[in-house]
């Protein structure tokens, strides 16, 4: 029944003109297809697929997902029903701000509990440099290049912690 009703949807759209969903197009090129709520498992075309190995999601911002339990390379699964990475991730409001070339720069994420053990570490090392010079030592060359780290890395501490 299914088959019918997409076969059927195909026909009411291509002399109607209406568009399908990326999430609609990809499901009218597989076989076997099964699920419902964003959620389908299909028979992937990227092999001979005798039962469903393929996984496919509909995520709420619109991207679709594919996953080939048997091992499929995504590019592969794609190449086989005549799509490709465009289709899965549609553009949105976000996106269209990104610069085009090069990826955005993305922030790792840290721990609070991480930035603040390298602070600390950091800060001592700025501590026993102070001490030292306080006595009248003289910093080596080494101990100077290693001063300069820590002060790297608290910076880098500061950014990562939005300060």
């Amino acid at each position: 029944m299914r088959v019918v009703s997409r076969l059927f949807y195909n026909q009411v759209c291509s002399t109607r003109g209406c568009e399908l969903s990326a999430i609609e197009n990809l499901l009218n090129r597989l076989a076997k297809v099964k699920g419902r709520n964003g959620s389908w498992t299909a028979c992937c075309p990227a092999h001979d697929d005798k039962g469903p190995s393929l996984a496919i999601r509909h995520v709420d911002d619109g991207r679709i997902l594919l996953h080939c339990f048997a091992g499929c390379q995504v590019e592969s699964v794609l190449a086989a029903v005549g799509m490709d990475f465009g289709d899965l991730f549609p553009p949105d409001e976000k996106r269209r701000n990104y610069p085009t070339e090069g990826k955005p720069r993305v922030k790792p994420a840290f721990y609070a509990s991480d930035l603040i053990r390298i602070l600390a570490f950091e800060a001592l090392v700025v501590s026993i440099c102070a001490h030292d010079t306080r006595k009248g030592k003289k910093l080596s060359d080494d101990d100077y290049e290693r001063l300069k780290v820590a002060q790297q890395r608290i910076e880098e501490v500061m950014h990562y912690a939005s300060i």
